[in-house]
């Protein structure tokens, strides 16, 4: 660790003189308490590790039937159910005892029945028996005779095994796409596309598709950096085998991304052109061995010019590829979700403007170009959000094909399902109402129903808490099938007649059961978390809370962890494990009986997790739309009054002594804590690691879609970009693409993108309170400079900080973590405890 210093006046300078003889009375009620290292030792989540093992059931349906068999440990070892829902019957997958016996005898080494070592377990297609792996080596156990051979590869492919034989093939397709019936191929070579035909099982000639291919716009190319890279990957082979694979001229081809029709007559591709963009970013590997390796990656940051991406279709028979200049409505717009409609003469895809405010699904005539808007969506002061995985909740569900499809929108203020024909006409709403539809799980056309996973519905529940429902499309009416108010996980069976159901909430231990999947009822229980191990060492949960958010309206919930040995008349600081999303809000709504909060508690803190406006998609459009124009400071007001709110209720909070800290954006939100007024006076002590402190260095689309892209209409000349992309590209075809059709400004005048994401860096003047900044130096995610730059600007306004930094590390610490969390914990125990011993000093034996 470097800590940057500069002196600091004496305290006594600084207080009035008749105040100083207060000063031994203060200095001895400011003693400091010792941090609990043994206790929070005791409960790591190494420690316990030993006693909490399974904790939720995790299904493996076999092939297509509604049987499945399940692993689980508990304190009693390892052990295999299989699961017959039609008895309902549960019972052991097989005998351990004897499965033991076989298998120590076919690896000549012991093995108990409660310690299995079985991975990779899948049943054949008949159902009959199992293949399994056991460290490196394959087998299989007949059900019906109770007996395991061990399965060799290479007496298979001897015997010319038709499963080794067809693994053997599908590696000679791997750089091709074939139609559904083989009789054609596409292929790329040196970024062109080539197309073989396949005549009774023989390949013709290969048709070059294109000739303009070339790095940065290409359909794909393997050189022999590709191929060397691989084959240091490999083990070496003999001398004879090295020289056939170079001279394979396949040995250079690439697979590109095509896809064919169902008919195998069409297919379309798209390429990027990215020539003359300046978008490569490097981070420098310093322990590679003997010398520092630059690593290179493409990263665009927010407002700078993107690659242009092209659509070509093409049908056999044709000379040449076709492209499909008619999809394009917005300047540096998005394609989505292609795919071919009722026949091949048809393409259907979503695409978004690059601001994140506008979408719809098109279908274009592959025969006259017409393009025909089926579902437009817009919104203005925020940006069009689809969940964790941005928009892709922006889809067509087919129903039937050819037929109805489901289409998500927030276009009520929530997200809900709707109905439309195959020509883009609404039918009905399917779910409406104050409340948000997650995902559709799974739709059957015949009883025109779906399954789908809501969340905010019930009342009196947790927001965030999923259920699984059960609706109809015709006449829509919703069936809950898991009632209780808790988290659910499911899983539905191939036929949807049953569903695994696991539930929990922070602090309930999980349940499993095995439901109806029509009327949710309880088919059968099959397992639960055991908790009594931990409980006898005197673990408890944590407390869920509710608090208002700083506007005094919105419910915002969180967690609370406490000390084991906690102290009702005591005092204790209290500490906020944040991430502020807006993708994904820092707030857990399932069991965990090790977070990483807990241990940490157990110092001697209070350690709480709560949400903030605009932390997460997973409510109302406007919950999230908080944070939009506002991704530095947004979520800051409302962790402080929801502390502020938590104090006021119990007295053991000490609102003099706060803290924070959080990774990622976390990290980007616990600086801004430290260093924007007035929360800079609430936070007094913080740990920031890898941080996006700096978000006009992150990545366009972060950017972009969560603060804000602004554009201004400029006269083209204005747009001229630098010589390096007129002379990749040619200023004609830059101006075609660039300045006219860009769906947002007068022909003739061309958009010009502008955004400025407020940074920690240009408030860094004012910290007053105790920083720790953490990054690693390889970090191709949030890049170094983020954090760099706000070291910077802290050295420039002399403040003082303290910083680790992880070399050779990418985004996660890995093996340094817990070097990290120890002096994160010390840091925390030093200023918010006065106890500045370290945990090495501390004997944690007891």
């Amino acid at each position: 660790m470097i800590r940057y210093c500069r002196p600091l006046l004496s305290l006594a300078l600084l207080l009035p003189l008749q105040s100083m003889a207060a000063a031994p009375a203060v200095a001895q009620e400011s003693s400091p308490v010792r941090a609990n290292w043994a206790q929070a030792e005791r409960f790591s989540s190494d420690a316990i590790s030993g006693l909490i093992h399974s904790t939720s059931v995790q299904p493996n349906w076999i092939n297509e039937t509604d049987s499945l068999w399940y692993e689980w440990t508990d304190g009693d070892g390892k052990r295999f159910e299989l699961i017959l829902p039609d008895g309902p019957t549960r019972r052991p997958l097989f005998d351990h005892k004897r499965f033991a016996e076989l298998l120590s005898l076919v690896t000549q080494t012991p093995h108990e029945a409660h310690d299995l070592p079985i991975e990779n377990l899948e049943f054949t297609e008949e159902g009959d028996a199992f293949e399994f792996e056991v460290e490196d080596d394959h087998f299989r156990f007949d059900l019906d005779e109770g007996t395991i051979e061990e399965v060799v590869e290479d007496e298979e492919a001897e015997a010319g095994d038709e499963e080794s034989e067809a693994d053997d093939e599908e590696d000679e397709r791997v750089w091709r796409v074939f139609t559904p019936d083989s009789t054609a191929y596409l292929y790329a070579e040196e970024h062109n596309l080539y197309l073989v035909e396949v005549v009774d099982s023989v390949d013709q000639a290969a048709t070059q598709l294109t000739t303009d291919g070339e790095e940065e716009y290409s359909f794909g190319n393997r050189d022999e950096d590709d191929i060397q890279e691989d084959d240091e990957d490999e083990e070496d082979e003999v001398e004879e085998v090295e020289q056939s694979e170079a001279e394979d001229p396949n040995r250079f081809r690439a697979r590109p991304q095509a896809t064919w029709s169902e008919d195998g007559q069409v297919f379309y591709v798209q390429r990027t052109d990215s020539r003359g963009l300046e978008r490569d970013l490097w981070v420098i590997n310093v322990l590679e061995d003997p010398r520092p390796e630059l690593q290179t990656y493409n990263k665009v940051m927010g407002g700078e010019p993107v690659p242009f991406r092209e659509l070509f279709v093409f049908r056999r028979g044709e000379d040449a590829l076709t492209e499909l200049q008619e999809v394009h409505k917005w300047k540096d717009q998005s394609l989505g979700t292609l795919h071919f409609g009722v026949t091949s003469d048809v393409l259907r895809m979503t695409r978004r403007d690059r601001m994140w405010q506008n979408l719809e699904l098109i279908e274009v005539d592959l025969s006259t170009k017409d393009v025909r808007v089926l579902v437009a969506e817009s919104v203005e002061g925020t940006t069009l959000e689809g969940g964790s995985g941005f928009d892709n909740q922006y889809q067509a569900r087919y129903v039937e094909h050819g037929g109805d499809f489901l289409w998500w929108s927030e276009r009520t203020g929530w997200g809900q399902l709707y109905l439309y024909d195959y020509d883009g006409n609404m039918k009905h709403p399917i779910t409406a109402g104050a409340w948000r539809t997650a995902s559709v799980e799974a739709v059957d056309s015949v009883a025109r129903v779906a399954w789908i996973v809501g969340q905010g519905r019930e009342a009196g529940d947790n927001p965030y808490n999923e259920h699984l429902y059960r609706v109809t499309l015709d006449d829509p009416s919703l069936s809950l099938l898991n009632s209780d108010a808790l988290n659910h996980q499911t899983s539905l069976s191939p036929s949807r007649r049953y569903l695994v159901d696991s539930s929990s909430d922070p602090d309930t231990p999980w349940t499993s059961v095995l439901r109806d999947g029509h009327t949710g009822d309880v088919v059968l229980e099959l397992e639960a978390l055991d908790m009594t191990p931990l409980e006898e060492l005197g673990w408890s949960p944590p407390e869920p809370f509710v608090v208002k958010s700083a506007d005094g309206v919105t419910d915002i919930y969180g967690n609370m962890w406490k000390p084991f040995d906690f102290d009702p008349e005591a005092e204790y600081p209290v500490i906020a494990s944040v991430y502020p999303g807006p993708q994904s809000e820092g707030y857990s709504t399932s069991f965990s009986a090790g977070a990483s909060q807990q241990t940490l508690a157990q110092l001697g803190f209070i350690v709480i997790q709560l949400g903030n406006r605009g932390g997460s998609p997973f409510r109302s459009a406007a919950y999230k739309a908080h944070s939009y124009q506002d991704l530095r400071d947004y979520g800051l007001a409302d962790k402080k009054a929801g502390i502020e709110q938590l104090a006021a209720r119990h007295s053991f909070i000490d609102l003099q002594r706060v803290g924070i800290y959080g990774h990622s954006g976390g990290g980007f939100m616990t600086g801004a804590a430290l260093l924007v007024p007035p929360y800079n006076e609430f936070f007094t002590v913080g740990v920031a690691s890898n941080g996006n402190h700096d978000n006009n260095v992150y990545s366009d689309y972060w950017a972009e879609q969560n603060h804000g892209l602004q554009y201004t209409c400029v006269e083209r000349d204005e747009l001229e970009p630098d010589e390096k992309r007129l002379e990749a590209v040619g200023k004609e075809l830059w101006d075609g693409r660039q300045i006219e059709g860009d769906g947002y400004c007068e022909p003739g005048e061309g958009v010009k993108w502008e955004i400025d994401v407020p940074s920690n860096s240009d408030v860094a003047e004012n910290l007053t309170g105790h920083l720790m900044l953490a990054f690693s130096d390889n970090d191709n995610n949030v890049h170094p400079a983020n954090t760099i730059r706000l070291i910077r600007a802290l050295e420039e306004a002399d403040k003082r900080f303290d910083l680790i930094m992880v070399p050779g590390q990418a985004h996660s610490f890995g093996p340094i973590n817990a070097y990290f969390q120890r002096r994160r914990d010390e840091f925390f125990a030093e200023y918010l405890l006065g106890d500045t011993t370290h945990r090495s000093e501390v004997d944690i034996g007891g």
